[in-house]
């Protein structure tokens, strides 16, 4: 671990913030305990006002160097963005910890554990989604961590303190896990009672294979952007519908790997690799297999582009910046409401929907093959498509209790209550009991879920 600097400033944290939130911010710090609006931690993403906290010379070169760590090697746009988020939430907790303490240098301000449970329930109270206000303990608790193994000059925090700082922390997350798992399966249902049905799923692939070739015509001799992020929204439609991917797949395929297919392609088809995406760590490549006809698409858009004025990046999906696009999700809305859709659709749903396709007909072995290619961890999901049956599989469930109830009563294995009760009335006598209810399939039941894990 590298040690840093500690000793120097003693003043307490300032904030070179807007005029408006500074003032806010005094007056919320001027309490014993920061009561919600919490308002040095308003608005999101890089409008989060989080960033703009200023911490004593010491600390927040402690912080860079934290945060260098964190990266790690050739970080990505993506992952420099998440460590940045990081960074906030822990400043947001040093700020409050840090409240009314003349001395900040010596990072003993931190040995106060009724003041780390405060910010704990503070933050659990302050109108964030439970998964949020978790997300925020453990960015502390490996923050804590790093601290307690870097060794510090300076620090005069003792090997017993850090124990009991971090224990604290470790608590306050286990007991956030119940609400947590609670509200993870009432995401996934209210997400499996939106998808998307069949018929519209059939009908949206019909239309992409239609309005594409159309909107490369009108790119080739009328470009406009409206068209061209329309196309993109079909393009990508199209993709999602046939493997399921997450947007950062389509969002980060360069010209380079298209170039690449385009010089190993077959008669038969091609496959594209894209190299950087989420879960490239776990799945390796993420690939798009696609027939002669849909790559004449990815091509002809090649040839589109070279013409086209302006910046472009090194995206196939390119934009004026020079990063991946972020805005693909509204781009597939607006093809989705152009095929005359009303669902609403994300890749997120589309991503269920066709792992729930895959869950409901497929083997087990072709279901292992396909969830592998869409970059889809199947144990995780199964955690959610056993607690969140849909009516098929709940009376099939029910149909199962039943047999085993009736087995154990056969065997003498329940009270004679129970089994006078098991052998009363009409479907006693039914002799299907003993094997599932055939019942339609109402076509919901999987999820695909990722959760924020920290070392």
């Amino acid at each position: 671990m590298r040690s840093a600097e500690a000793s120097g400033s003693e003043t307490p944290i300032c904030q070179k913030t807007c005029a408006s939130v500074s003032n806010k911010l005094k007056a919320n710090l001027a309490k014993d305990w920061p009561s919600p609006p919490n308002h040095w931690s308003t608005g999101k993403g890089r409008g989060n006002t989080m960033r703009e906290i200023t911490l004593p010379k010491s600390m927040e070169t402690y912080i860079q160097i934290y945060r260098g760590h964190s990266e790690g090697v050739a970080p990505t746009v993506k992952r420099k963005d998440n460590c940045m988020s990081n960074v906030s939430r822990i400043k947001n907790f040093l700020v409050f910890m840090a409240h009314g303490v003349d001395r900040l240098s010596d990072w003993l301000f931190l040995k106060d554990t009724k003041r780390v449970r405060g910010w704990s329930e503070y933050i659990s109270k302050s109108g964030r989604a439970v998964t949020t206000s978790l997300l925020f303990l453990k960015s502390v608790n490996h923050f804590l961590r790093y601290l307690f193994a870097s060794k510090l000059r300076g620090c005069r925090l003792t090997q017993s303190d850090m124990t009991h700082i971090i224990r604290e922390v470790t608590a306050n997350i286990n007991n956030l896990k119940k609400s947590v798992t609670v509200h993870q399966f009432k995401v996934k249902r209210n997400k499996l009672d939106r998808l998307p049905s069949q018929a519209e799923l059939l009908a949206a692939m019909a239309v992409a294979e239609k309005r594409i070739p159309d909107l490369l015509d009108l790119m080739a001799s009328n470009p406009t952007s409206i068209t061209q992020y329309l196309l993109y929204g079909y393009l990508t439609l199209h993709w999602s519908l046939l493997y399921g991917h997450r947007p950062g797949v389509y969002a980060n395929m360069t010209n380079t790997e298209v170039f690449e297919v385009d010089r190993r392609g077959t008669a038969e088809g091609y496959i594209i690799h894209v190299q950087d995406h989420k879960t490239a760590k776990t799945f390796g490549e993420a690939q798009l297999v696609l027939t002669v006809k849909e790559f004449s698409w990815v091509m002809r858009w090649m040839g589109i582009k070279e013409g086209l004025s302006g910046p472009q990046n090194e995206f196939f999906l390119f934009t004026t910046g020079k990063h991946a696009s972020k805005n693909l999700n509204a781009h597939l809305k607006r093809a989705w409401a152009d095929a005359g859709l009303e669902t609403a659709v994300t890749f997120t749903i589309l991503r269920t929907a066709l792992a729930d396709n895959i869950k409901h007909h497929q083997d087990p072995e072709s279901r292992s093959i396909l969830a592998k290619f869409m970059c889809h961890d199947v144990s995780t999901a199964n955690r959610f498509y056993a607690n969140t049956p849909g009516i098929k599989e709940g009376l099939k469930i029910h149909s199962m209790l039943r047999a085993a109830a009736a087995a154990a009563s056969s065997e003498g294995g329940l009270p004679p209550s129970a089994t006078s009760e098991e052998g009363s009335g009409a479907e006693s006598s039914d002799t299907s009991s003993s094997r599932p209810v055939d019942t339609p399939d109402e076509g919901t039941g999987a999820v695909d879920s990722t959760f924020f894990r920290t070392n």
